[in-house]
């Protein structure tokens, strides 16, 4: 049986809406922009919550004025991720700001070089948006393909444009 892990959340703004953060005691476990501006404040209770939604804040607001921030430090919660999906979400943070990587060329980084749609479908579930970056990985032919934040495509061109 899987114990109840307790969750807190926080806000941080963004030029393309409020991003709600959902934190438990092992870090970061979801960042995705709301669908609407009301969001339910919970206490922050979690270990070192509050030092990594500072960090997270900080993080974001480098990112939206320059389009260039690292995510690194951001400690995220792996709960329920695969292995391979561990891999590949490793490998996709290491793609920096300005660069971008295919779905096939992640997938090898990732130790899987013919499970590029498999890491089609790690990205499409992708809940920490942002800090693992799936907005730089593009098809095979260069172009923009499934973004499932609100806005999609455009969201993704405008995270591109925003890093180059």
């Amino acid at each position: 049986m899987t114990a109840l892990i307790a969750q807190s959340t926080t806000v941080h703004t963004s030029p393309l809406g409020p991003m709600k953060a959902t934190w438990t005691e092992r870090g970061l476990r979801e960042l995705r922009w709301e669908k609407s501006s009301h969001v339910d404040e919970k206490g922050l209770t979690g270990h070192d919550v509050p030092n990594q939604a500072l960090l997270l804040e900080t993080r974001l607001t480098e990112f939206f004025e320059s389009g260039r921030s690292s995510f690194s430090e951001v400690v995220l919660d792996e709960e329920g991720w695969t292995e391979f999906t561990l891999r590949v979400y490793r490998q996709c943070r290491k793609i920096e700001p300005g660069q971008t990587l295919t779905y096939k060329q992640l997938a090898e980084l990732a130790g899987s070089p013919n499970a590029s749609r498999a890491v089609g479908a790690a990205m499409s579930r992708n809940r920490v948006l942002l800090v693992i970056p799936c907005h730089r990985v593009l098809s095979s032919n260069g172009q923009l393909t499934g973004f499932s934040a609100p806005g999609g495509l455009q969201t993704k061109r405008y995270l591109l444009d925003l890093e180059s």
